[in-house]
């Protein structure tokens, strides 16, 4: 089936459109993370949409440093916190360090580390 760009259309036709698997796409979609609309049990997609946001990805992929990326990881994983209702950890690469070096401690001074 060839789709028009204002006609909706299933996931099925979205994936062989983007070469993602349909499985993902659904997924996308139930995160809003792809333009999408459920019309009963089904997500149904506008080609032209789905076209447009895989340009604007591109385009901000494009623009973005390695540094950049780090930042907006680490922001996704904050809100998601927060909408889990839980907070963003605080744990550190220091922190593995100093439980490293006061497990160490502890061997030493068990007489364990011969």
């Amino acid at each position: 089936m060839t789709a028009t760009p204002e006609q909706r259309v299933g996931a099925e036709v979205i994936a062989n459109f983007t070469g993602i698997p349909s499985s993902t796409i659904i997924k996308l979609a139930q995160q809003r993370r792809i333009p999408a609309t459920k019309i009963g049990r089904r997500w149904r997609f506008s080609v032209s949409r789905v076209d447009q946001w895989i340009k604007e990805r591109e385009e901000a992929n494009l623009c973005r440093s390695p540094h950049q990326e780090s930042v907006i990881k680490s922001q996704r994983i904050a809100s998601n916190a927060v909408k889990r209702g839980g907070l963003k950890s605080s744990f550190q690469a220091s922190d593995t360090d100093a439980a490293y070096a006061q497990m160490m401690r502890g061997k030493q001074r068990s007489g364990l580390n011969n």
